[in-house]
């Protein structure tokens, strides 16, 4: 196991800035994911680490040992592609024992080794196969276990599962995480599926235009998001401007009605707040009800059927003349046994239910409306 730093990366091409002050501490054993959309930097900050690209400024130390200047073949680390890159006219098991040929280990050592990665991947039957003949998750299998063979400090995966279908995918990423958790290997893996950095890594960087976005724990960045940038990037999120209306008090304002939202004690009173709040913590209000705090009352206009769940895109207010795709929709999910009860027109009455809002400092620069908006993947 190791421990990798990265400390003040900084990457330029030309006068285009791709890696900006980037600072993480990955300890032993522990798999983080960089996330976030194309052109943010985080397959160049991979290549740096791997040392396929150098930084301008920046350093990488790996168990307290600086190997900045050191070339990719020198730092001992292992790094499965995005299109696998194995070896055409080579086996599955010629692929898995070229690095360690390359390290000039004797014969019965490498193939010793080669015996035991086949076994652990499940490519024991596959052995003599060349990659055309493998499928695709075989094929990532066949990658994963040539990088692991050498024992390598670091693991680095760059999209290792892009290449494959959505179902072989899931399978895949659970495989990686159970392979990593069982060989103790520090790593980190490169993607832009929310899904799937959510679901194996121990903590995740959201990356935007160069920079760390934020760093925390999967049920952090989903559940308790630091900035706007992330809240509309995870997932799909609803969006109101709100007023502090007491610091002291967690609470905020929104069409005059106050209630509490965690993050209003770390803002100014009186400041512009945006308040976040998940699809699936809203509620629709049953007839007779009454829900403590704010309740937002629109028209259905569309139902994305999303398997257990159904998401409701709901217009607040009566206001009917802008585009679907304007600032005025909330999303919302139900049961999709009951989703039945909301067609496209009907009323509805959201609840927001208390403390399951958070809310965070708004820039002026960012001010919008007091309108709802829906972002992220489902609602864009």
């Amino acid at each position: 196991m190791a421990r990798l730093e990265l400390h003040g990366i900084t990457k330029r091409f030309g006068d285009q800035v791709a890696v900006q002050d980037f600072d993480l501490t990955v300890g032993d054993g522990e798999l983080v994911s960089f996330l976030g959309p194309s052109g943010c930097g985080k397959t160049t900050t991979l290549r740096i680490t791997a040392g396929f690209e150098f930084p301008d400024s920046g350093s990488i130390v790996v168990n307290g040992r600086d190997i900045t200047a050191l070339p990719a073949n020198q730092r001992g680390m292992g790094m499965v592609f995005q299109g696998y890159a194995l070896f055409p006219n080579m086996s599955a098991a010629d692929n898995i024992e070229y690095g360690l040929k390359v390290r000039k280990q004797p014969t019965q050592k490498r193939r010793q080794r080669v015996a035991e990665m086949l076994e652990l991947f499940g490519l024991s039957h596959v052995a003599k196969s060349y990659p055309s003949q493998l499928s695709g998750g075989q094929q990532q299998r066949t990658a994963f276990a040539r990088a692991v063979a050498v024992e390598p400090s670091v693991l680095l995966l760059d999209e290792p599962l892009s290449a494959v279908d959505a179902k072989v995918r899931e399978e895949l990423r659970t495989e990686i995480r159970r392979m990593q958790l069982r060989l103790g290997i520090t790593a980190i893996l490169v993607t832009h599926d929310q899904a799937e950095a959510l679901s194996i890594s121990d903590r995740v960087v959201v990356m935007s235009q160069g920079r760390i976005e934020e760093v925390g724990t999967p049920s952090q960045i989903y559940a308790e998001p630091r900035s706007e940038f992330t809240a509309s990037f995870i997932g799909a999120m609803n969006e109101f401007r709100v007023r502090i209306a007491s610091r002291s008090g967690g609470l905020v304002e929104r069409d005059g009605v106050q209630f509490e939202a965690t993050g209003a004690a770390d803002l100014p009173d009186g400041s512009d707040g945006l308040l976040l709040v998940r699809p699936e913590s809203l509620e629709p209000v049953e007839a007779g009800a009454a829900p403590v705090g704010p309740v937002i009352r629109g028209r259905v206009e569309v139902q994305t059927f999303l398997g257990s769940q159904t998401r409701l895109l709901v217009r607040e207010g009566s206001d009917l003349d802008t585009s679907v795709h304007g600032s005025r929709l909330v999303a919302v999910d139900v049961p999709s046994a009951a989703a039945g009860r909301w067609p496209p027109g009907a009323e509805i009455a959201i609840a927001i239910p208390i403390r399951a809002a958070r809310v965070i400092a708004v820039r002026a620069s960012d001010l919008r409306s007091t309108a709802a908006v829906v972002t992220g993947p489902q609602g864009r």
